[in-house]
Parts: structure tokens; C-alpha cells; sequence
């Protein structure tokens, strides 16, 4: 089973903390309510941490960080009209703070906080006329919640109308996002030119050129793609990451084979990832080949997580490939109790049962 790579949440807490310039002095004397904000957050400690920010945000209300580690605590408990309502105000206060921005794109990526950041941005698009920032994340907003059209126009505005006082990364988002429209439209060739516009101002930008390469594979130009697929990993400070997201997309192009020469990549580095081995091995095991060499993968990514369903499964998939069908219905019915029914993967692993257990009856 393939894995969609998503940060879990403590890593996503801490990827948005690292946006901002924040100390934790916990431990000296007189610490401060701010300090404390975020001491208590990065340990999870959601409710304490809210109520610091609060305590912090009364001594100073154009406090952004205060607010973004507001927005945080709540998110993490699941409160995400607060959320999105505490990032609101700190962009009321500012507006072109791109840090803002970025804390908002991270945690109202999911259906259930998209629709509020649309409608916190439109609120804040007729509070603030002509603001290219808000403009422009209405637009990837849009796009998270599904309204495609209205989304493409946002974002086609927001490329159109750009102007050398905004901030680099966020013109890099807002090319990317329109990218990916066109990209799930069919538009190759304007997906292309979109990014080609955006690698001008990073010429080594990785996941621009992967983008780009994605698009010749999308058009059937695989030897067209390898240069910047090339150009991508030499760039990239993190050759396992960009590593498996050109094999994703090989993979999405319905060309596996191209998957596993970049998964091998990735699986040679001494950081590779349980989740970048368990991908290798289940397209390995798709293809019906290289089974001992799938088998070792998967094994060295169930080891590390030995209650990670998705990694059994593809376990017990290698195994029913190799003809060791007793041992991989063991291993299912292993997955299925640790899976709760009604949970994400039950239905599908109930499937797979049925599946290896239908390979038994069969056998004389």
C-alpha cells in the first residue's frame, strides 16, 4: 500500500515553529508568557500553551508570533474556527508578513480547515483593497477546498500582477499552486511555462524543476525530463526527499519502473526513510520482480514499525507474490486487528484477506 507522505503532527508543529523567530528560555528565572507559549506547545501541552499565548497577546496584541502559536494550540486540539480566527487577526495587524501566510497554507491544507481560510481571506480581501498576499492564498485556499475555477482565476491574477516588493517564497507558492491546476487540468504546456517563470528567480529551486520535469513526463517526454529530474537531486539538500517525490511521480505517470530507479536512489542514501523502503518495495512487488530484494526492504521498514499497517501490508503483498500465501494471510490478519474497523485502511486490508485467502481455496 502506498502511503500518502504527510507530516505527522508533531513534525508539522514544529515545521511551522521554525518559521519563526521564537526563543524558549524555560527553566530561567522570570520567564515570560510568550517563552512559556512556546515551551508548552512544543510539548504538547496544547491547552496550557493557548492560555500563555493569551496571557501574552493581553501585554502585547500586535504580537504575530503570539498569534500563529495561538492558531497552533488551537489547531492541535482540533479547534480550527479558533485557529484560523487568531491567524486572521494576526494578519489583520500584518498583512504582508508572509510568515502569516505560511502558517495558515500548513494547517488548512485538510478539508475540514480549508473552507475556513477561504472564508477568513475573503473576509480580509474586502477589509484590505488590492492586497497581493491575501489575493494570492484565496487562491490556493480556493484550491484546497476544490473550486478549481474559482481558484485558477485567483491565482492567474495573482501571477499576472506581481511586483518586485513581494516576498520571493511567496511568488514561488503562488506559481507552484497554478501550476498544479494546470497540471490536473491537462495543461502541460501551461503548467511548464508557469514554473519556468518561477525557476527565474530560483534557477536551482528543486521542487520547480521536478515540477517541470513532471510535466514533459505528463507529455510523454521522458529523456526530455531527465535534466531537470537531474538538475532537481544535484540542488536538493535533501536527496532522499527529492528522491521519492520524482519517484511519486513516475509513479503517478504510470511509469513504475522510473519509480524504483529514483526509490533505489533514495534507498541508498544513509538517511533513507521506513516510508521511502516500503514504497520501493510495494511498486517492486506490483511489477512481480526483484521479490528478495522487496522482501528485505520491507522487512527493514516493519521492523522499524512493527504496528504500522500500511508497512504489513506490503509485507504480506511481497509475500503472496513469492507464493508464501499462508504466511502473508498471518500477517493480514495481523494489520486488521491493529486497524480499528471503520478506521482508514480497514476496508481495504479486509480486501486483501479475502484476496490471499481466495489463492488458498484455489490451490489443489
Amino acid at each position: 500500500m502506498r502511503l500518502l507522505i504527510r507530516l505527522r503532527r508533531q513534525q508539522w508543529l514544529l515545521a511551522v515553529l521554525g518559521v519563526f523567530v521564537v526563543q524558549n528560555h524555560c527553566g530561567v528565572p522570570g520567564v515570560k508568557h510568550d517563552q512559556l507559549a512556546v515551551h508548552l506547545l512544543e510539548r504538547g501541552q496544547f491547552e496550557r500553551a493557548r492560555r500563555e499565548a493569551d496571557r501574552a497577546l493581553r501585554e502585547d496584541p500586535d504580537d504575530a508570533d503570539m498569534r500563529v502559536i495561538a492558531a497552533l494550540a488551537e489547531a492541535s486540539l482540533g479547534k480550527f474556527d479558533e485557529s484560523v480566527d487568531a491567524l486572521s487577526d494576526a494578519l489583520r495587524r500584518n498583512p504582508a508578513d508572509p510568515r502569516l501566510y505560511a502558517a495558515l497554507r500548513s494547517f488548512c491544507d485538510q478539508p475540514e480547515c480549508a473552507g475556513l481560510a477561504v472564508t477568513a481571506l475573503q473576509s480580509l480581501q474586502q477589509e484590505l483593497e488590492d492586497n497581493w498576499y491575501v489575493n494570492a492564498n484565496l487562491g490556493w485556499a480556493l484550491a484546497a477546498a476544490g473550486d478549481t475555477e474559482r481558484a485558477l482565476n485567483q491565482l492567474e491574477e495573482a501571477v499576472a500582477n506581481l511586483s518586485a516588493d513581494v516576498d520571493e517564497t511567496e511568488q514561488i507558492v503562488a506559481h507552484h499552486q497554478l501550476s498544479r491546476l494546470y497540471l490536473d487540468g491537462s495543461r502541460y504546456a501551461d503548467a511548464a511555462r508557469v514554473l519556468e517563470g518561477a525557476l527565474i528567480l530560483r534557477p536551482q529551486d528543486p521542487r520547480l524543476l521536478i515540477g517541470i520535469g513532471e510535466c514533459q513526463l505528463r507529455q510523454g517526454d521522458e529523456e526530455g525530463a531527465e535534466p531537470y529530474f537531474k538538475r532537481a537531486l544535484d540542488a536538493a539538500p535533501n536527496r532522499v526527499e527529492a528522491a521519492s517525490l520524482i519517484a511519486q511521480v513516475h509513479y503517478a505517470s504510470g511509469l513504475p519502473r522510473g519509480a524504483i530507479d529514483y526509490y533505489e536512489v533514495a534507498a541508498h542514501e544513509p538517511t533513507v526513510t521506513p516510508l521511502v523502503l516500503n514504497n520501493l518495495a510495494w511498486t517492486y512487488a506490483e511489477e512481480s520482480i526483484e521479490l528478495d530484494r522487496a522482501e528485505s526492504l520491507s522487512l527493514r521498514a516493519v521492523k522499524a514499525d512493527v504496528d504500522n499497517v500500511v508497512y504489513l501490508d506490503t509485507y504480506a503483498e511481497v509475500l503472496f507474490r513469492q507464493g508464501r500465501t499462508e504466511r502473508a494471510v498471518a500477517l493480514m490478519k495481523r494489520a486488521i486487528e491493529l486497524e480499528p474497523e471503520g478506521g482508514e485502511h480497514y476496508e481495504y486490508l479486509r480486501g486483501q484477506l479475502v484476496r490471499f485467502e481466495a489463492r488458498i481455496a484455489s490451490l489443489p
